[in-house]
């Protein structure tokens, strides 16, 4: 396998699966502002749930291994949050999405960073 090949893959990978965990992140933060009725604390969720995928996509762009792996461990937390308090309410359902999402993130994070190329 050329291993440039191994690299960009790696990079894609991990790249377009955390923009899918933002996009997820933030869609779920859209609705439930429109369930709140635009309470402030909605309101600053939803600031910041649409930020994440944004970050990433200018880290995509610029095509920056160290802005994928930051926004990669970001959302990989923000998923790990997300599963716990999912745990915490007692829902199966929105404590499993949660982790394997932030499951996969960190393998697909750690395979970038095992594809890196020597510095």
């Amino acid at each position: 396998m050329n291993a440039n090949g191994a690299i960009h893959r790696a990079f894609r990978a991990c790249a377009g699966f955390t923009l899918l965990s933002g996009l997820v992140s933030a869609a779920f933060s859209l609705r439930s502002l429109g369930m709140s009725n635009g309470h402030e604390y909605a309101l600053y969720a939803a600031s910041r749930s649409v930020a994440l995928p944004l970050a990433t996509i200018v880290a995509i762009v610029t095509r920056s291994r160290g802005g994928v792996a930051a926004m990669a461990a970001t959302m990989t937390f923000v998923q790990f949050f997300d599963a716990w308090i999912g745990f915490e309410m007692g829902n199966p359902g929105r404590a499993f999405g949660p982790l394997s999402f932030a499951v996969l993130n960190i393998v697909l994070l750690l395979w970038m960073r095992a594809n890196a190329p020597a510095a």
